[in-house]
């Protein structure tokens, strides 16, 4: 069934094998998510050459992501399942991969162009695409935040883009605490509770998990304030900043549910903050 090459990673606990004819490369990120762990991948992905004829054909455009300035990818639906189209991130009008994901949400096949003698599948958004997409056939999901542990707590802090999620975890840092991930984290309910894991980005670094105890909604304040949400008001807050594809009613239902869950034991809070170390002083004041 593989190809004469595989690579196995994993991220956010999942286990993705990638295998293919060619030579398969990845990006410096992924360095330290490579894994030789026996088990039995929850996702497969054949890593093919070229462009494929006519994966297009009759399928049916149900999601574009994309902001002001670039498309980042398309989604199609065909008979055989979701078509994505991912695009060149400096050359807008070239398409970078098609990838191809079955009903299961647990088989790919991903089409690179050759660079030398190697494929690189999970070449950015790829890689991102694929993890979001995992969550959804595990009890998990992912979100745009930063995250970080102190030593006794972990603590998620999510916004909107530019409300301070990097100035916010590298206080912390600052004073001590270790960083997960300051972008993209994985959230996943486990045995003893939530666990954030980090994903790979395009530096260098480990895998990094911890224990969620908290999340906060960030914003810029002129002074430090804190309100926590209840019930409807705190799944809808935090499933705000999820990272979603909302075309399908399977998709939403899944995130309203984990978020519904998770709620119930670990609290929300919109946070209003100062961006120096007394925002430090405040949360840990307030036992949050």
């Amino acid at each position: 069934m593989f190809g004469q090459h595989q690579v196995q990673i994993t991220v956010g606990g999942f286990i993705i094998r990638l295998f293919s004819k060619r030579q398969i490369r990845l990006d410096v990120g992924y360095i330290h998510f490579v894994c030789n762990q026996k088990k039995e991948p929850d996702i497969l992905v054949e890593c093919l050459e070229g462009v494929p004829e006519g994966i297009l054909c009759g399928a049916e455009l149900v999601f574009e992501a994309a902001n002001t300035e670039k498309i980042f990818y398309t989604i199609y639906r065909t008979g055989t399942g979701l078509v994505f189209a991912v695009y060149d991130q400096y050359r807008q009008d070239e398409i970078q991969q098609f990838a191809l994901l079955d009903d299961s949400l647990r088989q790919w096949k991903i089409w690179s162009k050759l660079v030398g003698d190697a494929l690189e599948p999970l070449l950015f958004p790829m890689g991102a695409i694929l993890f979001h997409y995992a969550t959804l056939q595990g009890n998990a999901v992912m979100m745009h935040s930063s995250c970080i542990f102190d030593g006794k707590r972990g603590r998620l802090f999510s916004g909107f883009s530019g409300a301070g999620k990097s100035t916010i975890s590298g206080l912390w840092v600052k004073a001590g605490s270790r960083m997960i991930n300051d972008d993209r984290v994985i959230i996943r309910k486990e045995e003893d509770g939530y666990v954030a894991y980090n994903t790979p980005m395009y530096y260098t670094d480990e895998p990094r998990k911890t224990r969620l105890d908290t999340v906060f909604l960030i914003s810029h304040s002129p002074e430090n304030k804190i309100a926590c949400r209840r019930d409807a008001s705190a799944v809808t807050g935090i499933m705000a900043f999820s990272i979603q594809n909302n075309y399908d009613v399977r998709f939403v239902q899944h995130h309203l549910a984990f978020f519904s869950e998770m709620c119930l034991s670990v609290p929300v809070y919109d946070l209003g903050f100062v961006p120096d170390e007394s925002v430090i002083k405040f949360i840990e004041e307030n036992g949050v």
